[in-house]
């Protein structure tokens, strides 16, 4: 089954996070509008419903028109799933502004539409780093001019709002207003038939225009319908702007369908055109299904994408986890190593590990490294796997994001490879991160935790500071995983604790006084165990 990742927050935030590291050229982040219709409005009462992404699908492609550097759609829409935050106008300023310096913006943009007789835009645009927000833009016309208000106000606006000198003219026309509600409404659909239902409306109406046709193929490939996905993909005119990552999106259908030559062909000339780790990946995938007798065949791949962007996790976990197929121990070994120094939690990573650590007779590793999968979850169930020499199969990672920003990480310019080992580096970090963590500078600190980690990835206590921070910013799955990681690399009360708490946080009452049980097993004088044992012990007592 392919992992869609596009689907899955972790890579595109952590690239988002190497973006804010590095401080490359200036981006906007934005948002969907809040939007209030007049009760004697004629316009339906479903234009709540569309008109906030429709702002936000508006401005983004006007600032990119006038050459305003912007944090895609598809960006932003993941970064928000990783944060377990609804993309939504209604969330607080001090979110917004914790958000956008995760995905590396410059400046956020959002606003608010009133609906009556007239379409009233107010839009603000404040300015990361300084806090400024310049004067409100307000334009006001009927619904039916709407191409034109948001003209307007992204003219207005661009100046400002992250310059990159490449301005464009429009790439594709204006949908007819009709065409446009629906395929708004299609992409903001809460179900996949109502998204279904929304975009075969619009492409009936519009039946060549490329953006319907991509939207669609999502909405076909999500649901398993793999002729309809391959169709539409095709059906993309050669002519189109998106007429690349049509083929993409072809290549991905065929890859689903197990016709792999022609996926092959498919992708291979899509990288002479322009070369993509993201390709040379999924040419790896394609020689891995295709011979799985001869795994060595798609090292090649995968190390290629690992050269053009060496901290990415699903690249590196691939090129380890095909070596293992291979039969490569320590070939293995040092991809696998390498991505969860990047991502610890990479439940899978570890699992491979453990199977490659068994084969070379390293019994007691291997248990540590199925243990450690076994808590923060793999795709195959690993609940009642004991150790073993057989590598799973379909693990590999399959990469949907083609000419999105490179997920390269600022770590990895961190050291040297006779560097990375020496442990007063990796302290001094540390030190860092803890003096950050306590005056609540979160951002800065968990950019030196994660090189603490990076350095020594086995040491418990950047996993709690860094677990903390998460819990702190609300994103409590990423810190679960956290506090898992450092209480296997050593049993501590403290991250009991702080694994209790963050699972009661997250409503699971039950496992948290287990992990609070724990704790006191381990320190029967720990004020922080006890205290949340009673915090515990009132939160049942209160819900009974």
């Amino acid at each position: 089954m392919r992992l869609v990742v596009l689907a899955l927050a972790g890579s595109v935030v952590c690239s988002s996070l190497a973006v804010a590291q590095s401080a490359p050229s200036p981006r906007v982040l934005v948002m969907p509008f809040a939007v209030e219709v007049d009760a004697k409005s004629a316009a339906s009462p479903g234009a709540s419903l569309w008109l906030g992404e429709a702002a936000r699908l508006l401005l983004l492609d006007n600032f990119d028109r006038l050459g305003a550097a912007v944090v895609s759609r598809d960006e932003s829409n993941v970064a928000f799933d990783r944060l377990q935050l609804p993309l939504s106008p209604t969330l607080t300023r001090a979110t917004m502004i914790r958000v956008g310096e995760l995905v590396g913006a410059s400046a956020i943009v959002y606003g608010d539409i009133r609906l009556g007789d007239q379409l009233t835009v107010r839009t603000r645009l404040l300015k990361l780093g300084s806090g400024a927000a310049t004067p409100d833009v307000t334009e006001t016309g009927p619904l039916a001019d709407i191409y034109a208000l948001f003209d307007r106000t992204a003219a207005d606006l661009a100046k400002t709002a992250a310059p990159s000198g490449n301005a464009a003219a429009r790439a594709q026309p204006a949908m007819p207003l009709p065409v446009f509600e629906d395929y708004v409404k299609g992409l903001v659909a809460p179900t996949p038939s109502g998204q279904q239902k929304f975009l075969e409306s619009a492409l009936k109406q519009a039946p060549h225009d490329a953006r319907l046709l991509v939207a669609l193929w999502g909405v076909y490939s999500a649901q398993g319908q793999n002729e309809k996905a391959l169709s539409v993909a095709n059906a993309v005119a050669k002519d189109s702007p998106l007429s690349r990552k049509a083929r993409f999106l072809t290549a991905l259908s065929l890859i689903d369908m197990n016709r792999l030559d022609g996926a092959a062909e498919q992708l291979a000339a899509l990288d002479r055109e322009r070369a993509s780790p993201v390709l040379q990946n999924a040419l790896g995938i394609v020689e891995l299904r295709r011979v799985p007798s001869a795994p060595a065949a798609a090292v090649p791949y995968f190390s290629r994408a690992v050269d053009a962007e060496p901290s990415n996790t699903d690249y590196l976990f691939n090129l380890g986890y095909a070596r293992a197929l291979a039969q490569d121990p320590a070939g293995a070994l040092n991809g696998l190593r390498e991505a969860v120094r990047f991502d610890a939690a990479n439940g899978d990573a570890h699992l491979v590990m453990s199977a490659v650590l068994a084969s070379a007779g390293k019994t007691v590793e291997a248990q540590r490294e199925l243990d450690l999968a076994k808590q923060l979850g793999t795709r195959p169930d690993s609940s009642l796997l004991a150790v073993s020499t057989r590598i799973p199969p379909g693990l590999e990672r399959l990469r949907t994001d083609l000419d999105m920003p490179p997920a390269s990480r600022a770590d990895v310019a961190l050291a040297s490879p006779a560097q990375r080992d020496q442990q007063e580096t990796a302290a001094f970090h540390l030190e860092q991160g803890r003096t950050l963590f306590n005056a609540q500078r979160d951002r800065e600190a968990t950019n030196e935790l994660r090189r603490a980690i990076y350095l020594a990835p086995y040491e418990d206590v950047p996993h709690v500071l860094l677990g903390k921070i998460y819990e702190r910013g609300g994103r409590l799955n990423e810190a679960i995983d956290e506090f898992k990681v450092a209480i296997w690399c050593r049993d501590s009360a403290e991250a009991r604790v702080a694994l209790a708490s963050a699972l009661l946080d997250s409503g699971d009452k039950d496992a948290a006084r287990r992990e609070v049980d724990r704790a006191l097993t381990l320190d029967p004088n720990s004020a922080d165990a006890k205290a949340l044992l009673k915090k515990i012990g009132a939160n049942i007592q209160a819900s009974a």
